[in-house]
């Protein structure tokens, strides 16, 4: 299967929360120096995935990035499909 890049950083960005899950919001620049992502691009996928109700977000110097369910709760298809649109279903 093929992914796009904005398909990979939304999964780099979600596997990156899902690692500190429970530590706190997570700064965009934090997650993107660890996944090595362009900073612009991964604030607009990570703004996508809030949008799709799988991140929240806090603005301020306490700020930052979250889950808004549990990790075990999110597969990877709800993450492809909050950047890309609806998955096909192929038998």
């Amino acid at each position: 299967m093929r992914v796009t890049a904005k398909a990979d950083y939304a999964l780099r960005a979600a596997i990156e929360l899902a690692a500190n899950e429970g530590a706190g919001p997570i700064k965009g620049d934090a997650i993107s120096r660890a996944q090595d992502s362009p900073l612009k691009f991964l604030e607009n996928i990570l703004l996508e995935l809030r949008h799709s109700g799988l991140v929240q977000s806090q603005r301020g110097s306490e700020g930052g990035y979250w889950l808004a369910r549990p990790a075990a709760e999110i597969t990877v298809a709800d993450v492809i499909r909050a950047v890309e649109g609806p998955i096909a279903t192929v038998r």
